[in-house]
């Protein structure tokens, strides 16, 4: 049988001309149907529809696409996006509402938090960023972040000095949160004990609590009060192990309105506070007190020679000083960026704290017993404690004779000391040049008149003394006609260092006074036997040479404590010591002679570095 060529099974491709269309639009036409008519049977999939309709929803990639395709074009067409915006709208509003509930549903577990749970490791812990962060609700993160942010901001770039959208998007989101569920309570309890701690009212809290952005104030006081307790449970567990104790005064207003009265609340509260600090690198054998006790046993009286600054000390704090007097140039005239960054005109380390260190503080209750002081600015703790000790000198052990304190000062209750010591040598009147109280004057400086006034805004005005003074010697020095020009001029930083030293000679160096052992019997010339007459001597000039060296000792106290360098600290302790005496403030003097002696008789030298770096305590 003779058989024909195969024929090929392969099909040809489906061709969808336009002529083809037409025909099945006429012939729909003349059955006067429409497309929509034929696209709604085939929806609807009734008897012999049905397999057009499965291959319409067809979940094979191809039909898929074409689908999506479709609808892509109804949206883009311009007569047709109209009408499918007006119909998709309520059942896309419905499908985002349906999303974002079961979004927020799935988020409960993550903010979910009892106040009992509070406890100060969540507290230290607490981030907005890494509680709201992780949260999988990007529909409502969307939503918001349209309704934040118009389509020309999102178009603009975004620099450092942009509105923090983000962070406010949390605080939204949590609200939201917080709105469905009083239990998703994790970023209003670290808020609203955030609020207490600074001092918000009862009734803002409440504010703050009705707009679902803190707990109530009665949740607020129930934490506040565990969490006192458990960290008292903290501080035990510390206070096994080598520590240290410091105590303040605390003051705490009440309302204006309370009457005074006999057993009524007064205006003020006045009381003690103590904190438990852990030791940097402390071993409990380097705490022994038995090494300190034979080395006081041998120790022997400080010498006038311990008063006065080694000279390596001394070179210390003059490199110390010419930086800082640099660093004022550079602050207030453009032009030195480049120098201000080499590593010339930085500070040069002396004993800093570690990198990074942050020391572990255990605050403990407050007590209504009030840190006493008196006139003198005596340490009166500090004091009693020596006089219980020299009283049980004889006692049958350490503990018994107290030896087991050892005492020293807060550093910054001796940077506001010296700020005191300051203003009470050099205050002066308002018609004596040079004096402060002309200067705060001038700077138009107020409520500096009292005796002990605030410390930042002493400290301030003082900061902007020494500033103008050092500015002024700089425009003296420089051998330009400005300091503008003197920028232009670009000093090496060697050039800078060597006009602040010539500086810290002239400007704050007062001359050298040599009054008469005898006042009714002047020197004479030996030769002729004439009264020799008296040197010339500028009041203001030297009187405005000790304010700057005394500003410049403050300067460098303040500085080296902030950065944390107690070496430079140390540098400068005799110079204080006698700056203290000399202003009538003989009780701060004579705790510095008491550090002082310890570390130079008695404290061993790991004893020494482990409680020296506590004096610079870095808490964050």
């Amino acid at each position: 049988m003779e058989t024909s060529d195969p024929i090929s099974r392969r099909r040809r491709p489906k061709s969808r001309s336009k002529g083809s269309l037409l025909t099945v639009l006429r012939d729909l036409q003349g059955l006067r149907l429409t497309v929509v008519d034929l696209l709604m049977a085939i929806i609807d999939g009734n008897g012999e529809f049905e397999g057009f309709r499965n291959a319409l929803f067809s979940p094979k990639p191809k039909n898929r696409a074409a689908l999506l395709g479709l609808l892509d074009r109804l949206i883009q067409d311009d007569k047709g996006r109209p009408i499918v915006e007006k119909w998709v709208f309520p059942h896309a509003l419905r499908l985002v509402c349906n999303k974002v509930h079961v979004e927020m549903e799935a988020a409960k577990p993550c903010l979910w938090m009892y106040t009992t749970e509070v406890s100060p490791e969540f507290i230290e812990n607490w981030d907005i960023h890494q509680i709201m962060g992780p949260l999988a609700t990007p529909t409502l993160r969307s939503v918001l972040e349209a309704a934040g942010e118009s389509k020309i901001s999102v178009a603009k770039p975004k620099s450092t000095k942009s509105k923090n959208r983000f962070t406010a998007l949390l605080i939204i989101m949590a609200q939201i949160h917080y709105l469905r569920s009083w239990h998703s309570a994790r970023v209003q309890i670290g808020l609203g004990l955030q609020a207490w701690a600074c001092g918000t009212s009862r009734q803002m809290i409440d504010v703050l609590h009705r707009t679902g952005l803190t707990v109530s104030y009665n949740s607020i006081s129930s934490m506040v009060q565990s969490l006192a307790d458990r960290s008292i449970e903290r501080a035990k567990a510390a206070s096994l192990l080598p520590h240290a104790l410091a105590y303040d005064n605390i003051n705490i207003s009440s309302s204006i309105y309370v009457e005074q009265g006999p057993n009524t609340m007064s205006k003020v509260q006045s009381g003690t506070f103590g904190v438990i600090y852990e030791l940097l690198n402390a071993r409990a054998e380097d705490m022994s007190i038995r090494p300190l006790i034979d080395n006081l046993q041998r120790s022997s009286p400080l010498d006038m020679s311990d008063l006065r600054m080694t000279p390596a000390a001394r070179q210390s704090y003059l490199s110390q000083t010419a930086v800082t007097i640099v660093r004022i140039l550079t602050k207030y005239v453009r032009g030195f960026e480049i120098q201000s960054a080499d590593v010339a005109l930085q500070h040069p380390p002396r004993r800093p704290l570690p990198e990074g260190h942050k020391t572990v503080f255990h605050p403990l209750r407050a007590s209504t017993i009030e840190e006493a002081s008196i006139d003198g600015n005596l340490l009166l703790t500090n004091a009693r404690i020596r006089g219980g000790q020299n009283i049980r000198r004889k006692d049958v052990s350490y503990w018994e004779r107290r030896e087991i304190f050892q005492l020293a000062f807060g550093s910054f209750h001796l940077a506001m000391n010296l700020l005191w010591c300051i203003l009470e040598t050099h205050r002066g009147k308002q018609n004596q040049t040079g004096s402060l109280t002309q200067l705060f004057s001038i700077l138009e400086k107020t409520r500096l008149g009292g005796e002990q006034p605030d410390y930042h805004t002493l400290l301030s005005a003082l900061r902007q003394i020494l500033h103008g003074l050092v500015l002024n010697a700089w425009r003296m020095e420089c051998n330009y006609s400005s300091l503008a020009d003197f920028a232009k001029a670009d000093p090496t930083p060697n050039d800078l260092l060597d006009c602040a030293r010539r500086i810290i000679n002239k400007y704050a160096t007062p001359d050298a006074v040599f009054e008469p052992v005898n006042s009714k019997a002047p020197p004479k010339d030996p030769r002729s036997g004439v009264e020799l007459p008296k040197p010339s001597i500028d009041v203001v000039r030297n009187n405005t040479a000790l304010l700057t060296r005394d500003l410049l000792y403050a300067s460098e106290l303040v500085d080296a404590i902030a950065t944390g360098d107690f070496g430079r600290v140390e540098d400068i302790l005799p110079a204080i010591a006698c700056m203290f005496r000399g202003s009538g403030s003989n009780n701060y003097s004579t705790e510095i002679l008491h550090l002082l002696f310890n570390i130079k008789e008695v404290w061993t030298p790991v004893f020494a570095y482990v409680l020296l770096s506590l004096h610079l305590t870095v808490t964050s």
